[in-house]
């Protein structure tokens, strides 16, 4: 391997390692659990 493309190879592994290091820094955003509407049933027990 000519010395440019280990140069490259090894900044290409930083700007991962980096991504993926701001990635996992971040806060997580979460959101809201929807309120669960209860499923109406096909069969009622009233009829």
């Amino acid at each position: 391997m000519s010395a440019l493309t280990v140069v490259l190879c090894i900044w290409a592994m930083a700007a991962l390692c980096a991504i993926l290091f701001i990635r996992g820094a971040s806060p997580r955003v979460e959101r809201e659990p929807q309120p669960s509407r209860a499923r109406q049933s096909r069969y009622s027990i009233a009829e």
